[in-house]
């Protein structure tokens, strides 16, 4: 018999690719339960305890590299007592291309690491911490070329300091897109899709914001509008495994984790206004149908995670229809609000198949439709 220690040595050993094995896993386990499909949102990246302990390992080890790094670089140039005295260009450059260096050694030292620990064993969870400081290093790293270095330079920091903040952020956001896909390339990771995806949209705000202002940004629609192309991209991933049953799956999971809480922050600003303001009961009413058909439209994508994405906006309009409705004191909407929202997750989690199988009655079973919603087996 076969288990997941026999299949990752397959893969380790050249047997089989990544790919093939994700697939084979996907049969034994139809194979062995052929009334349940593989679900499109098994959480593949977490295998044993060891995944944990190493990706454990893996964070203190770039913290230390990361101090070690800074301690030897301020050496180096000389930061400590360098700016004792009157501030020079000099001594700004100096200490730009110090701290310029100082994430040089973490990225260089997790991209090796990430070579063995996801390019050959293929260890999800540790190849998610590694990426994430690979995509922080190079943020990081490229940012601060932008920062000014002599006097001329912080004047017109001091003036025009949304635009040196705008480009500062542009260069941030460009090299985690670029790292981000840098490692989807290399690795083929899923994870990275989610950063990269991340790193994109904020590059987007960043234009929104310095062309529009703050207002236009946290608006709704320059966040639903990115949600929504975030969105039809895992559709399109999902379009081309509708078994669910490959990486490509996990491709489009991280994406649909990424588009998920944009649409619904996009559609609350939208509705609802940005900021704190109580909502009226016309707005959370209407808020609260957009909800309810997102949640419709994530049943049929088979996808939980949109819907977890919406929970806290699901709780806030509740509370203020409640609220309005005559709930009572505030305990007693608390307890209306969790037992409403807690007993719809409960139910919804439990006949999930059966409400799919419900509302894809609406949807063609084949064609495109029948990618982008797949069937549900009876």
């Amino acid at each position: 018999m076969f288990d997941k220690s026999d299949i990752r040595a397959a893969v380790e050993g050249g047997a089989i690719s990544a790919d093939q094995a994700t697939r084979f896993e996907a049969f034994l386990k139809a194979r062995n339960d052929p009334d349940r499909m593989l679900d499109p949102e098994n959480l593949r990246f977490l295998s044993n305890f060891n995944d944990v302990f190493l990706t454990i390992g893996i964070v203190i080890l770039m913290t230390g590299l990361g101090f070690l790094s800074t301690i030897a670089f301020s050496n180096i140039f000389g930061l400590p007592g360098l700016f004792d005295g009157e501030v020079s260009s000099d001594a700004a450059g100096r200490a730009k291309l110090a701290v310029m260096l100082m994430p040089v050694p973490v990225l260089v030292g997790a991209w090796l690491l990430a070579e063995y620990f996801c390019g050959k064993r293929r260890l999800l969870l540790p190849s998610m911490a590694l990426s994430v400081t690979i995509v922080l290093s190079a943020a990081a790293l490229v940012s601060v070329m932008f920062a000014p270095t002599n006097e001329a330079e912080a004047n017109i920091f001091a003036e025009n300091l949304e635009n040196v903040v705008a480009t500062m952020s542009f260069a941030a956001f460009g090299a985690a897109t670029f790292a981000a896909g840098a490692i989807f390339w290399r690795f083929r990771l899923p994870f990275s899709l989610f950063l990269l995806a991340l790193s994109v949209a904020g590059l987007f705000y960043t234009a929104v914001a310095r062309i529009g202002g703050e207002n236009m940004l946290v608006g709704g629609a320059a966040t639903l509008i990115v949600g929504l192309a975030t969105l039809a991209a895992a559709i399109w991933f999902d379009m081309r495994d509708p078994m669910r049953a490959s990486r490509t799956s996990d491709h489009a999971f991280w994406l649909h984790m990424a588009a998920a809480p944009q649409i619904i922050f996009g559609i609350r600003g939208l509705i609802l206004g940005y900021g704190f303001v109580p909502a009226s009961t016309v707005d959370a009413t209407v808020m609260l149908v957009v909800l309810i058909a997102f949640g419709v439209i994530s049943l049929a994508l088979n996808r939980r995670a949109l819907i977890v994405s919406g929970l806290l906006t699901f709780g806030g309009t509740l509370w203020v229809l409640v609220d309005r409705l005559g709930g009572g004191s505030g305990l007693n909407t608390v307890m209306l609000v969790a037992l409403i929202v807690g007993g719809s997750i409960v139910l919804l989690g439990g006949g999930w198949k059966t409400a799919r199988r419900f509302v894809l009655r609406v949807f063609p079973a084949q064609g495109t439709f029948g990618r982008i919603f797949p069937p549900e087996p009876a």
